[in-house]
């Protein structure tokens, strides 16, 4: 059993490294899965890119407010 699971581990790792490397591209185009990454980082530098503008904001805000004596 043990060795069984090896071998079909092994036979799906060598067939996606051939299909992944199967683009038929001459290596200058990123193709539908490239873009959609690019697109997936860009994502996440965005939604990642709103909160620190906020709270930049708020520490500016903060820094710039006045004083109340208690």
């Amino acid at each position: 059993m043990k060795n069984t699971l090896r071998i079909v581990a092994l036979m799906t790792i060598m067939y996606a490294n051939t299909a992944f490397a199967a683009t038929g591209t001459n290596g200058s185009e990123f193709g539908l899965v490239g873009w959609m990454f690019i697109g997936f980082l860009a994502l996440i530098v965005t939604l990642q890119f709103v909160p620190a503008l906020i709270m930049l904001g708020s520490m500016i805000v903060g820094v710039f407010e006045k004083k109340v004596a208690h």
